[in-house]
């Protein structure tokens, strides 16, 4: 966890603009109107000595860590926005081609994703692979992420007269695979590596998209997902589709925040989180995969801490199909 607090402090105290990127930090004016100030700082001996003050200049530029994009979808039938990270050296090495990182609630943690990705990709030992990071900006979360549509609450129970929300996901999948997925690999060099990222809803999001569309990506990190959606019917159907499909070449990390939160005594997330991971996951054919627990971590601190050691276990995963399973 020391790593994790050290990177934050980097990721935070790193100023940053998304207005345009050339390369790493950003070099080009007219595309970042901030990346170039100047600033006179007056700087004088006590008062009482008379002396003049001296003035020093300070010039510099933002390091720019992506691109705002927009994209009309008539799958969801809006304008999406989504932003764009391209690693350093993009520009340089025409030659080269990048696996895709795909980013759910791209507004909540694209600036961590970048500075995560830049710290593994530039350390010693097996380094992760430098990535175009794409952070994929959610509107209506509940309808965009879940796969079915529900009434019932984080208890299991239908409260009297709650109305069903969400369902959605099969358009949203649609927006990700038959609209942005070919945008992207017009516009950049890509070669068809690519590794979903998601937390909470996202995170039931790309459990359901490995259980049922495999093909869809390479690899699938899942932090705490919300698996008591619709009173757990993911956990307690997915056995099925674990045993009868082939997962070959795929990998899977999820993460659980198993701090308990005292405000929920009947939550039965925790409770359908366990079954996923002891009873389902190790049906699963030919799937490297790894559940790692966060037992300091809530819901809403796990997100950051899982994703980078997502990324951590997907360096490391074992080539042999001896040692498939990973568990912590």
């Amino acid at each position: 966890m020391k790593n994790v607090f050290l990177l934050l402090s980097c990721i935070l105290l790193t100023p940053f603009s998304l207005r345009g990127q050339e390369d790493f930090p950003c070099k080009e004016a007219v595309a970042c109107p901030e990346t170039r100030f100047r600033e006179k700082a007056a700087s004088a001996d006590s008062p009482a000595s008379g002396k003049k003050a001296r003035s020093a200049s300070v010039s510099g530029h933002c390091l720019c860590i992506g691109e705002e994009k927009r994209l009309h979808s008539r799958f969801l039938r809006e304008e999406r926005e989504f932003w764009i990270h391209l690693p350093p050296g993009y520009f340089s090495d025409t030659a080269r081609s990048y696996p895709v990182i795909y980013l759910l609630d791209g507004q909540s943690f694209f600036h961590a994703l970048v500075g995560i990705s830049r710290t593994l990709s530039s350390s010693r030992g097996k380094p992760f692979p430098p990535c175009i990071i794409v952070g994929i900006a959610t509107k209506d979360r509940t309808w965009e992420l879940t796969p079915s549509a529900s009434a019932a609450g984080r208890n299991g129970k239908i409260a009297e007269g709650a109305p069903l929300q969400g369902g959605g996901s099969g358009h949203f999948r649609r927006f990700l695979l038959l609209e942005l997925r070919p945008l992207l690999d017009s516009l950049y060099r890509t070669n068809g590596n690519n590794l979903l990222i998601g937390h909470s809803y996202a995170g039931l999001f790309a459990l359901h998209s490995l259980l049922n569309h495999p093909e869809d990506f390479n690899a699938y990190i899942a932090v705490d997902p919300s698996l008591w959606w619709d009173q757990g019917r993911l956990a307690e159907e997915s056995g099925p589709l674990l045993a009868e499909k082939d997962f070959s070449g795929k990998f899977l990390y999820v993460a659980f925040a198993s701090r308990k939160r005292t405000d929920r005594t009947d939550d039965i997330h925790l409770e359908k989180a366990r079954k996923f991971a002891s009873e389902q996951l190790p049906l699963a054919r030919n799937l490297h995969y790894s559940v790692q627990t966060f037992p300091d971590e809530t819901h809403g601190t796990v997100a950051i801490p899982g994703i980078y050691d997502g990324i951590k276990k997907l360096i490391a995963r074992p080539p042999d199909p001896d040692r498939q399973r990973e568990r912590n």
